[in-house]
């Protein structure tokens, strides 16, 4: 039920644009029960985001009960694209269109591949039957137009410009100005076609194909913004922000080793391009090269001291390399410029905790709480050092704010409950193992604690009951299994204890009888010896 609410809540969240939110829940729901449409959802967010191998991972998780969606084949074919999986890509899109032969996505992916494939016929092909079904997308005809360029056919491709609200007549510098004013304007994809007319008129105009590729790349036309990108840094127009965009692009594809050599190409041609830097420092950390990541992160930090966010990166670097030290002078240096910054709270305390220095960590989790008072992880952290010192005014109200920030946490109630039963507040631990109850009626710990109060209080046949039921919600859980067999063990110790007490007392019993027959023994062997004396004086 609670994985179906999250799930549904992320859809919902996701309807109203609430993308990071929505795949919080989606996730969240995911962990709890799969579902294939949940897994779409998500696997179309990470898609969105360039995360092409989660993408992938979540399509994959659809496919069982998704086969015939051809949305989700499309989705796949997408993922595979932007992983470099070519042949993989195209029996996804061929499968999506035997499915739904209107499929847009899986049209146009064909028509790239076989584009640059330099399959030219082919991917008109696949174009035209797109504009047969849209005849009004000028984006589409754009396409059309640029494979009929390449394919050597003016006429048609002046049509197609034409139908796209292209005006090729004009002068090269009209077209520049057309392209600004479609930037200007938030319409990449028309501000694209017109550095493409203008490049077709004059292809020796320097910057000309980095403009095309930033229109392209504005355009989320990746494949096509490489290939501009490319062909300036073959024709000696490269710069260090083509190098870097270059470096997102082959990063956004997973081509990581192509992403690095650009980012460092980048700072090259620009020491000072901390962007690139950065992205080439996360790749690093990523691959595990952590004395490399930490060279970039040094120098980040050296040109541009006032970055909290370069100083944490550093720490949880120096943190992975042992080097506490130096990762606690980082960690206090980022929150010396950004003191509400929960991260770098968070990771000091870990690091204070893993330091065996409870205090300073205890100060660090208290900040977290205050910047994030929902944050479990502090909490938990706090409660476990005010137990550990013995701080139990001061842990039952860190349990008291988990609890009235979980409501529905069947745990949160229980080890409320589990607090006040040690500090003798019995009333108040069957309130809270109730309350679990309630969310949860098998949870088999606050069925147990609950028998171990009814225990306590002399109801042995209630706390039968608990243990029981207790044991029937987990077969693992040994306690109520162990108070069970003591329970059931009192009776026989009953019987041994009387058995033994009336032994006792025919003991007594004999030992008293066998008193007063060697009393009598003794008085009769006494007259005996009194007779004997009288006859012996007689005589």
């Amino acid at each position: 039920m609670l994985a179906d609410a999250r799930g549904r809540l992320g859809l919902l969240l996701l309807q109203r644009g609430a993308r990071e939110e929505g795949s919080l829940a989606l996730f969240q729901a995911l962990k709890l029960k799969a579902n294939p449409q949940y897994s779409k959802a998500l696997a179309g967010i990470f898609l969105e985001g360039g995360l092409h191998a989660l993408a992938l991972h979540h399509f994959q998780q659809a496919l069982p009960l998704l086969a015939a969606d051809a949305g989700v084949q499309a989705g796949v074919a997408l993922s595979h694209l932007g992983l470099g999986q070519r042949d993989r890509a195209r029996d996804a899109f061929n499968e999506a269109l035997r499915l739904d032969p209107a499929n847009l996505t899986a049209r146009l992916g064909l028509a790239g591949l076989y584009q640059e494939e330099r399959s030219y016929d082919l991917a008109a092909a696949q174009l035209q039957q797109a504009v047969a079904a849209d005849p009004a997308n000028r984006d589409l005809h754009l396409r059309l137009a640029r494979v009929m360029d390449l394919m050597g056919k003016p006429e048609l491709a002046d049509r197609e410009y034409l139908l796209a609200g292209v005006e090729r007549a004009l002068a090269p510098g009209d077209h520049l100005k057309r392209a600004a004013a479609f930037e200007a304007a938030g319409e990449p994809v028309r501000a694209a076609a017109e550095y493409e007319i203008a490049l077709l008129q004059q292809p020796d105009t320097p910057g000309l194909r980095a403009k095309l590729g930033d229109a392209r790349l504005a355009a989320g036309q990746d494949s096509e913004a490489v290939a501009a990108y490319e062909e300036a840094v073959r024709r000696k127009e490269g710069s260090s922000r083509i190098h870097y965009n270059l470096g997102t692009l082959y990063e956004r594809k997973g081509d990581l080793d192509q992403a690095t050599r650009s980012f460092a190409q980048a700072i090259r041609m620009d020491r000072g391009n901390s962007d690139a830097r950065r992205r080439l420092a996360e790749i690093y950390s990523l691959r595990g090269e952590f004395d490399a990541a930490i060279a970039e992160y040094q120098e980040l930090v050296a040109r541009h001291g006032d970055n909290p966010l370069s100083y944490y990166k550093l720490a949880r670097l120096y943190e992975r390399q042992r080097g506490y030290n130096s990762a606690t002078s980082a960690y206090i240096r980022a929150i010396e410029l950004d003191a509400d910054n929960v991260e770098a709270h968070r990771g000091i305390a870990l690091l204070y905790l893993r330091r065996k220095m409870p205090d300073q960590a205890e100060r660090h989790f208290r900040e977290v709480l205050r910047l994030d008072a929902a944050n479990t992880e502090a909490r938990n952290a706090l409660i476990s050092l005010y137990v550990q010192k013995k701080r139990y005014d001061e842990t039952t109200e860190l349990l008291k704010q988990d609890a009235a920030l979980k409501p529905e946490s069947a745990d949160s109630q229980y080890r409320l409950g589990v607090m006040y039963a040690f500090r003798g507040n019995q009333e108040g631990a069957l309130t809270q193992f109730g309350q679990a109850l309630k969310l949860k009626p098998d949870h088999a710990r606050s069925l147990n604690a609950l028998g171990k109060l009814h225990l306590k209080r002399g109801d042995r046949a209630k706390a039968r009951e608990y243990f029981a039921a207790a044991r029937k919600a987990d077969p693992d859980l040994l306690e109520p299994v162990e108070l069970l067999a003591k329970l059931d063990a009192t009776p026989k110790k009953q019987v041994a204890t009387k058995k033994k007490n009336l032994s006792k007392k025919k003991y007594a019993a004999k030992k008293k009888a066998d008193s007063r027959k060697k009393a009598a023994s003794k008085r009769k062997n006494a007259g005996k010896k009194s007779g004997s004396k009288k006859k012996a004086a007689s005589r």
